[in-house]
């Protein structure tokens, strides 16, 4: 019950820090507010820095990430696009990679957007032809900036979503994958084998932190 009552006590003060405060204004800023938070990042923090900076620079206004979990890649997102960027979530409930976020955090997803900015949250599975024209009805016939994939880690279940998704994004837009690194653990992991089929194909740079760590890495290749 203590548990159950701190958790609910850190999603509320998150909820109320993210109504009434301010978004945070550098990629760091935006990854250490994560920490400790109801919306921290699976992720290597120099990795996602890394990305974060790569986005500040693109200034994305149409992005799709497959696969939220606890929301801190959805935060930083939304706190480096542009005040009139449409950003789309695509995350399976009950997902067997990161389980899929619960009902109970859409009012704090919901915060995420800053001014001007327009939050489309899909719960569904990022396979299905359904979600795809969910996906394509949001952006009004109007490409991808950039796409992120982090769902699936199966290799059939990246392959999937990279042959189903990548078409919607523009010609120089980015992909980037999540978990380019061999796991260690997770032996149905194989989204670096994925990887290294593809990368040859784009200009495309790897993010590692160390190759050794046995998870996480972020593949990022430009279309």
């Amino acid at each position: 019950m203590t548990k159950l009552l701190l958790k609910g006590v850190r999603y509320l003060k998150c909820y109320s820090e993210l109504y009434f405060g301010s978004t945070p204004e550098t990629v760091e800023e935006a990854i250490d507010y994560c920490v400790d938070r109801p919306i921290m990042m699976a992720q290597v923090r120099s990795e996602v820095v890394r990305l974060g900076r790569i986005l500040r620079e693109s200034a994305p206004t149409r992005s799709l990430e497959i696969g939220t979990n606890y929301g801190g890649t959805l935060f930083l997102l939304c706190a480096l696009s542009p005040p009139d960027a449409k950003i789309i979530s695509v995350d399976l409930p009950l997902g067997r990679f990161g389980g899929g976020y619960p009902l109970r955090k859409i009012p704090l997803f919901r915060r995420f957007p800053r001014a001007g900015q327009r939050l489309h949250l899909i719960r569904a599975d990022s396979h299905c032809q359904e979600t795809k024209q969910r996906v394509l009805r949001i952006l009004e016939d109007k490409p991808l900036d950039y796409l992120f994939l982090d769902g699936d880690h199966t290799y059939a279940g990246v392959q999937r979503n990279f042959e189903m998704y990548v078409p919607l994004v523009r010609t120089a837009g980015i992909v980037a994958l999540h978990d380019i690194v061999a796991h260690n653990r997770e032996t149905e992991c194989r989204v670096d084998r994925f990887w290294n089929e593809i990368k040859q194909q784009h200009r495309h740079q790897e993010i590692i932190e160390d190759p050794q760590q046995g998870w996480a890495g972020i593949g990022v290749l430009w279309r």
